[in-house]
């Protein structure tokens, strides 16, 4: 290359039409860019002529300079490389150095360090010292002010869901958001009740719990103590025994804080957790069908209760109450009307969305009791709520045992729309979201929460986007929030009394909305993966017709499972040349590479280890075509066939000594190993020309164990032209190898040395070749056949092997000549 062409390569300059200049490398241009490669230009006028040129249509574009590079060294081994470029050896500690320095960086006081301990425990701290009131505070108030208007709606339906009188899910609204805003590290998602958490809890109210009675005393100071509960088909009221599974799942979530567990949420996947949750919400949208129809039936739970509530729906569909009916409908158009053309001309005036819900609401609640629509239609209303907030005290305990499957499923899917959420929201607004602090925030927003009569909180999804468009910058929403909820259970909550439950159903109903359009992701999701639309179809069907719990724990182990399929059968690639390079691809995938004759470039990619050690052996036999065992079995029958035969030509000549007997075995045998070297690829020991050995490979076995011995031995087999002498395996992509790993290996290569296949390993990583060197391997293996890189392999085979070998097939390619 000339001196102008290397200043090109390695400084080639374009102007853009901003006038912007990117040295080094020329960028594609706005319109669209043709790559090409250069390697001399002679002189400036040739660069910009290449550089800038008219396509097919005559439309000018600029084009791309791709650098060339050009290397000469010499090839290595793995010892070579090391015992040229030798590293710095890692420096190992006993046990006793490596506590000794964990302590000294780990364990120490000062009040840095204890400063830093609260920034991370009361993540508020943080924020408010960067928190700017002038840009900040203003779009806070408005958020809280928009959360709060959807939280009592809301609060009161999911209470429902959860089977327990809507009074505690105000509760929930307020002490969850207002503990939150202390530990977590979210600053948009809005904490309170959740409609798939509810519904969870609603399994061990239903199972466990008595008859609901909301008495309450209220004292001066405008706390209430809830009275003792009437005893229904349980000991306990609904809201202990929904308070006791709360307590027991923020134990749970604390553990797995103190444990630093919050990373296991990541093998619960999107489409698991989409999956699950738009099942849930079938099971959410059946619960509220019998409000809407104002049913009083049966309630199931276990297995397939889905299917019984139906049943049980239509065997009393002719008892629906009209004016029930008349009325969810109502409010399930207004609701579906807002939300579809009124929200975004709304948001034109002001950053929040209608208050339908809470408009609903306060009609609803004012027309009941106008109308007296509770006795007169015999419409089901909230009833008494107490004013004041509850006295705290703590869940029985006793039940716990009863309840842990419960409350360990509802913990981890709290946390997991906890995270999930908050991770959204982070990445959006370039902030951090830390697990194990979410795991210690919603343990400690469930257990206070749990102490004051409420049950379990998440984040809710339709809240959190509606808080987020508000203009919410942090959690100072919550605050805000907070209070006007206080306001309403101190002053307001007895105006709600006479709001139909019907009105309620039909909120929930419509908030179902968002997680019914998840249906319209499925074919887009087939297309793309069919193993994530299988996780999403066994979950959701699995928590559909099973149950919520029963649905969690399936996806998880079916989840588990794909992951364990997907080691166990990873993709083994056969790798060809691209000609004139070093570059080697899969075959399957790029047209252009070719395999090399008599040498086989195989890539495992995963790593190696007992659960795909066999697999990896057997598909090393099926791509390489040739199986060692039967190979040497059908070996030894043709040598068997071969030593009769020539015992038979050399009696019938004439009568011979022993001696000469033995002098013409010899004679012939060499005679008839020298005349066929060139025919006889595979190395066979008195190999006769007249046994065609087509097909033999992969079917030796099979066909002496179908035909018999002598069958096989008289089969015809043709001498093919490209016989496998080298194995290539690339183990780039082994992270690790485990023990049985190293062992397969040991086994393979030494089966491949017994019929004169030399297998090579390349690219092996430290680890991987620590693990060697601990386990003995090379004994079995000189360390001279691991090789830096593949080419380095190939050319190393390519030197070692006589040209009579690599050019026997005309349709071969010259590889001699490309090196």
């Amino acid at each position: 290359m000339s001196q102008l062409g290397k200043v090109a390569v390695s400084n080639a300059i374009t102007a853009s039409e901003t006038g912007n200049i990117n040295p080094g490398f020329v960028p594609d241009g706005e319109k669209k860019s043709c790559v090409f490669t250069v390697d001399i230009f002679d002189n400036k006028q040739e660069l910009q002529s290449a550089m800038n040129s008219n396509d097919q249509n005559g439309n000018f574009e600029k084009k791309r300079l791709r650098p060339r590079y050009v290397t000469d060294r010499s090839t290595y081994t793995q010892p070579e490389f090391d015992s040229d470029f030798a590293g710095v050896p890692a420096t190992k500690h006993t046990f006793k150095e490596q506590a000794g320095m964990f302590a000294r960086e780990n364990v120490y006081c000062s009040w840095r360090r204890l400063g830093s301990l609260l920034m991370t425990v009361l993540p508020f701290l943080g924020i408010m010292r960067r928190y700017r009131v002038r840009e900040y505070l203003l779009n806070d108030i408005m958020a809280g002010i928009t959360v709060a208007i959807m939280q009592i709606p809301q609060g009161m339906g999911y209470a429902m869901l959860a089977a327990v009188p809507p009074v505690y899910g105000l509760y929930v609204s307020f002490f969850g958001p207002l503990v939150y805003f202390f530990f977590g590290t979210s600053r948009h998602v809005s904490i309170g009740t959740f409609a798939v958490v509810s519904l969870m809890l609603a399994g061990s109210v239903d199972r466990l719990s008595g008859v609901e009675t909301v008495a309450s005393q209220v004292n001066n100071t405008g706390i209430f103590t809830a009275t003792e509960p009437s005893v229904g088909s349980g000991k306990y009221s609904a809201i202990e025994v929904a308070s006791s599974v709360t307590l027991l799942a923020a134990l749970f979530q604390l553990g797995m804080g103190v444990l630093r567990l919050g990373s296991l949420s990541s093998y619960l996947s999107d489409q698991l957790v989409v999956g699950f949750i738009t099942g849930a919400s079938i099971h959410v949208f059946t619960s509220q069908v019998k409000r809407v129809l104002g049913l009083d039936i049966q309630s199931f739970s276990g297995l397939f209760k889905i299917v019984y509530t139906y049943i049980e729906i239509f065997k009393h569909i002719a008892e629906t109450n009209i004016a029930s009916l008349v009325i969810s409908l109502i409010c399930i158009v207004l609701l579906v009307l807002s939300k579809q053309f009124l929200d975004d001309k709304f948001k034109k005036f002001a950053r929040t969305p209608v208050p339908m819900e809470l408009l609903l609401v306060i009609s609803g609640t004012s027309l009941s009791y106008v109308f007296n629509f509770g006795a007169k239609y015999d419409l089901e209303i909230v009833g008494e709520i107490p004013t004041g907030l509850p006295a705290p005290r703590l869940p029985p305990i006793d039940i716990w045992s009863a309840v842990v499957g419960d409350a360990f499923a509802v913990a981890i899917v709290a946390f997991t729309v906890n995270l999930s959420l908050g991770k959204i929201f982070a990445k959006k607004h370039n902030y951090e979201v830390h697990s194990n602090q979410e795991l210690f925030a919603s343990g400690i927003v469930n257990a206070v929460t749990s102490c004051f009569s409420g049950f379990i909180s998440s984040a809710s999804l339709s809240r959190s986007l509606v808080q987020e468009g508000a203009g919410c910058k942090t959690q100072i929403t919550s605050l805000v929030s907070c209070s006007i909820l206080l306001f309403v259970l101190l002053f307001l909550g007895p105006l709600f009394e006479y709001l139909p439950n019907c009105v309620l159903a039909a909120i929930i109903l419509v908030a179902l909305k968002g997680m019914f359009l998840q249906y319209k992701k499925l074919l887009n999701l087939f297309r793309h993966s069919k193993t994530d639309f299988a996780i999403w179809v066994v979950t959701w069907a699995s928590t559909v017709f099973l149950d919520v719990t029963y649905g969690l724990g399936i996806g998880v182990g079916f989840s588990l499972l794909t992951i364990i399929w997907r080691t166990n059968h990873p993709q083994v690639a056969v790798m060809g040349r691209l000609d004139d390079t070093d570059i080697y691809k899969d075959i399957s995938i790029y047209q252009p590479v070719f395999e090399l004759p008599c040498i086989k470039i195989v890539r495992f990619e995963a790593s190696l280890y007992f659960a795909n050690a066999e697999y990896f052996r057997n598909m090393l036999y099926a791509v390489s075509e040739v199986t060692p065992t039967k190979l040497k079995r059908v070996r030894r029958h043709m040598e068997k066939k071969l030593e009769k035969k020539e015992g038979i030509k050399c009696k019938n000549g004439s009568q011979q000594s022993l001696e000469s007997q033995n002098s013409c075995n010899s004679k012939e045998s060499a005679s008839s190993v020298q005349s066929l070297e060139l025919q006889n690829p595979l190395g066979l020991t008195n190999f006769d020309p007249s046994i065609d050995l087509s097909g033999f490979r992969n079917d030796g076995l099979e066909m002496e164990e179908t035909l018999g011995s002598e069958e096989v031995v008289n089969m015809p087999v043709s001498v093919t032209d490209t016989d496998l002498k080298f194995m290539i395996i690339d183990c780039s992509m082994f992270s690790y190898v485990d023990i049985t790993g190293v062992q397969t290996l040991a086994q393979i290569i030494k089966e491949y040395d017994e019929v004169d296949i030399m297998v090579i390993l390349v690219s092996c990583r430290h680890n991987v070749r620590a693990m060697l060197q601990q386990s003995g391997f090379y004994k079995t293996l000189s360390a001279d056949r691991l090789f830096l890189t593949v080419h380095d392999a190939v050319l190393y085979a390519v030197q070692s092997t006589s040209e009579k070998y690599l050019l026997k097939s005309a349709s071969a390619p010259n590889i001699l000549g490309h090196f």
